[in-house]
């Protein structure tokens, strides 16, 4: 989740020599974006997180501010998020793989339905490709999705490749296209849950602990199609700046 927030423990390298690491990070970012949907009506937000891992496994955890005030009665009112991760990631043959879990929670929401905590199961692999080219592809399935929209299924493609430095600054070109599907055709009576796809590009600059993400998002939703509903969350394009530190 930031660009996605959740990072899964160190996302898509090798495992370390060293068989214990840690991290933190802070950071803020002009769009929390989720799969190509604002999580806080194009607003900017703080986020912060850690990450542990020992040999093949990792934990984390990652916070983030959202706006789901909602002028429906009954509908989502949350203003954080939290996120708790965990996992293991074997190599074979050059290929990295990560089999986890991921829970969405939002500690601070105040109307009882619809419920927000929703839980994924994660299954992904990736490569290096070529000579520094890092290919990937990752499934998300949660068997009752945010907002108990039943069972979604998400799938992502990433690529990413180095593309310049200068000095002490490492530039780093990405892109992620994606799919989200959901099992039920109906979220309630009148409400279609719409199917759709969502990507993005951008250029990463990397400053020893410092980073600085831009990126552009894009979705095939309208403003007004579930699950996108114009009321909470918006779709569409968006430019996103996001700065990190990582210690």
């Amino acid at each position: 989740m930031s660009a996605d927030l959740y990072s899964g423990g160190l996302k898509d390298g090798p495992v370390a020599v060293n068989p214990f690491t840690w991290s933190v990070w802070a950071g803020g970012t002009s769009d929390y974006i989720f799969r190509g949907i604002s999580q806080n009506r194009r607003d900017g937000t703080l986020q912060g997180g850690a990450d542990a891992s020992y040999g093949i496994f990792y934990v984390g955890t990652a916070l983030s501010g959202v706006n789901f005030d909602s002028t429906i009665a009954g509908g989502p009112d949350a203003h954080l998020e939290v996120d708790v991760y965990g996992g293991i990631k074997p190599v074979w043959n050059g290929i990295t793989f990560d089999f986890g879990v991921i829970s969405y929670n939002y500690p601070n929401q105040k109307n009882a339905l619809p419920e927000l905590n929703f839980v994924e199961f994660k299954a992904g692999a990736s490569k290096t490709l070529f000579s520094d080219i890092t290919g990937g592809v990752t499934f998300f399935y949660s068997p009752d999705y945010t907002g108990e929209l039943g069972g979604a299924l998400a799938i992502e493609g990433t690529l990413s490749k180095p593309i310049y430095k200068y000095s002490d600054v490492d530039f780093t070109l990405s892109g992620t296209v994606g799919y989200q599907t959901f099992e039920e055709d109906f979220a309630a009576p009148g409400v279609k849950l719409t199917d759709y796809t969502y990507g993005n590009v951008g250029v990463t600059a990397t400053y020893k602990a410092f980073s600085l993400d831009l990126r552009y998002w894009n979705t095939t939703l309208d403003e007004n199609e579930a699950p996108a509903a114009a009321d909470v969350f918006q779709a569409g394009s968006a430019f996103v700046a996001t700065a990190k530190v990582t210690y």
